[in-house]
């Protein structure tokens, strides 16, 4: 516009420019790209509008804490560097409010920082791969009337736990136990399965086997009932103790169990309470013969036999008719 004109506006190439009195430039207006949009020259308020009545916008509150957790705090005293010793119950739950500035840890990795690292011991990594070059097998024979009782699942767990063997392969068509492991792994494996074999010549069950592979050590203590099978004979029960360990059948008057009969003998078997193995044993020292299960007791010079609940302890040879003469016996250990 010339000097002198009133004061206008005209567009240009950025926007529209205002003048003065004097015909100088006002700076320039604000408004909108666009054919028809509401524009306005800087330092003018061409439409003054009510006062607003929208609320504020609000600032976010944290969600509330998960049922059964306590509300948190409003705020954090978490010092970078330093180690976070408690994971966040509030992370857990999906709904923590102060993220990676949380004074608690947000997972394992956040519970030892940087500095702490190089305080923990140095570990190198394991090689296993040479474990199998030390494994070797030895094949053990079991007798032919233990091939249904020992070769089980059960005692096949026991024996690898006991021993620490790799594995142990039940073969019993050839009545055979095929054995994995160290050397010293066999050695212990097969003083295990020998062991209960020698026990189980005089019968054979899961309970008695546990009890030869894992013994009870703390036993005080067992109550000993000897249940009679036949006439003649009268029921029995005695506590045996380390003070008082053992206790004996027999015709003599000094027995505790006092027994008649013509093939009993004065001192026929002594019954034995180990409290270190958690066992009780019985040793036959008759002249004609004490029978577990039907089978007879090695002599007293030779050897004692495990007792098991539920075992029949015969005083004659069932096979000329005393296979009633003799007890049930009952074993209580504490």
């Amino acid at each position: 516009f010339p000097q002198g004109q009133a004061p206008g506006f005209a567009p240009n190439q950025f926007g529209f420019e205002g003048w003065g009195n004097d015909g100088a430039s006002q700076g320039y207006g604000e408004w909108g790209a666009q054919q028809g949009s509401n524009w306005q020259p800087a330092g003018f308020d061409m439409h003054p509008s009510a006062p607003s009545t929208a609320p504020p916008p609000s600032v976010p509150s944290a969600a509330p804490p998960a049922p059964g957790l306590p509300p948190q705090g409003t705020t954090q005293r978490f010092v970078p560097g330093t180690r976070k010793r408690k994971l966040c119950i509030h992370h857990e739950a999906g709904n923590c409010r102060f993220g990676a500035d949380c004074n608690f840890a947000h997972g394992s990795e956040d519970l030892i920082d940087g500095e702490d690292i190089s305080k923990r011991p140095q570990t190198e990594s394991m090689d296993f791969s040479r474990l199998e070059a030390g494994r070797v097998q030895k094949v053990v024979t079991v007798p032919a009337d233990q091939v249904q009782a020992l070769m089980t699942d059960t005692t096949r767990d026991l024996i690898l736990q006991v021993s620490g063997a790799h594995d142990i392969e039940w073969q019993k068509s050839k009545r055979t136990a095929v054995i994995e492991g160290s050397a010293l792994q066999l050695e212990k494996a097969e003083k295990a399965l020998s062991r209960v074999s020698a026990h189980c010549n005089w019968g054979a069950n899961e309970a008695k086997i546990r009890s030869i592979l894992l013994p009870k050590t703390d036993c005080k203590s067992a109550r000993v009932r000897l249940a009679s099978m036949g006439p003649g004979l009268q029921d029995f029960s005695k506590a045996l103790s380390s003070d008082k360990p053992a206790f004996s059948i027999g015709t003599d008057p000094a027995c505790n169990l006092r027994v008649k009969g013509s093939l009993v003998s004065r001192s026929h078997a002594v019954i034995e309470f180990s409290p270190e193995k958690g066992s009780v044993y019985v040793v036959d020292t008759s002249t004609n013969g004490t029978f577990l299960n039907g089978k007879r007791l090695p002599p007293k010079s030779s050897a004692k036999v495990l007792l098991s609940h539920g075992d029949e302890l015969l005083l004659q040879d069932p096979s000329t008719g005393g296979s009633e003469f003799g007890y049930m016996i009952n074993l209580e250990l504490s």
